[in-house]
């Protein structure tokens, strides 16, 4: 096995398979191949071990993504027990405020959707727990950065950087470092547009017993209704109410 940058390449190679399916779905061999740049005996071997151990599923002559991963991102959630509070407060916030609720974690940099639940009223949006989003683009990543220091957001922003998803993303280090000391002060952030164009968002830390940080809470909605007194005082409120019930729970579980 050729091991390059302290990693294995046929290791490397078997992921860039998975992560090919997983981002232009249902493929064939040779289409595989020549994407990735393979030979088409080398993706026939990764293909073949990758389904032989069920994770790709072959299907008239094309490969795609198997439901293993379902059982694999349902125990990951599983397995940490504050979740399952987290879970009950985002379904109650998103039928009380009838808006798009969502619980987010940082990962190696990342914001990933863990929870989401919309409300009666609340707007589409292409999310889905497990989708992995720039952190400092959404309401709840910043959240989380306003809580974790100058020296971790320094890593995030040296490894990411600032990427912009729309014209009204953060996109210098001068703006994040304003936001996130408002975020600080409020004790929530607000994101404006910077993930989906007309969508605007309160986000809160959650933090655990030792002040860790657990992950984010947010609130979002089109900008008809996150204006005014409503998205400046109520849904704060609102939020802050519950992360602190929140926060109490997960201590004294």
């Amino acid at each position: 096995m050729t091991e390059y940058n302290g990693t294995i390449a046929s290791v490397d190679k078997a992921f860039d398979t998975l992560e090919y399916l997983r981002e232009n779905g249902k493929s064939s061999l040779s289409t595989i191949a020549t994407d990735l740049g393979f030979t088409k005996s080398t993706a026939h071997r990764h293909l073949k071990t990758l389904e032989s151990r069920e994770y790709v599923v072959s299907d008239d002559g094309s490969y795609r993504l198997s439901l293993r991963f379902l059982d694999f991102g349902e125990f990951t959630r599983r397995r940490h027990t504050e979740y399952q509070l987290i879970r009950e407060k985002v379904e109650a916030l998103a039928e009380q405020t009838d808006e798009r609720v969502q619980f987010m974690v940082e990962e190696h940099g990342r914001a990933v959707y863990v929870f989401q639940q919309s409300g009666q009223h609340a707007v589409e949006a292409d999310t889905y727990p497990g989708k992995r989003v720039p952190i400092h683009a959404s309401a709840a990543g910043l959240a989380i950065l306003s809580k974790v220091g100058s020296d971790a957001v320094d890593e995030i922003v040296s490894r990411h950087g600032l990427v912009r998803l729309t014209p009204k993303t953060i996109a210098d280090r001068e703006t994040l470092d304003e936001e996130l000391h408002k975020a600080r002060e409020r004790g929530y952030s607000i994101n404006d547009q910077g993930v989906i164009e007309g969508l605007r968002a309160i986000g809160a830390p959650v933090t655990g017993p030792n002040d860790e940080v657990i992950g984010g809470l947010s609130i979002s909605g089109p900008l008809n209704r996150m204006e005014g007194e409503r998205f400046e005082n109520d849904l704060p409120s609102l939020l802050l109410g519950v992360t602190n019930e929140l926060e109490l729970n997960i201590a004294y579980q």
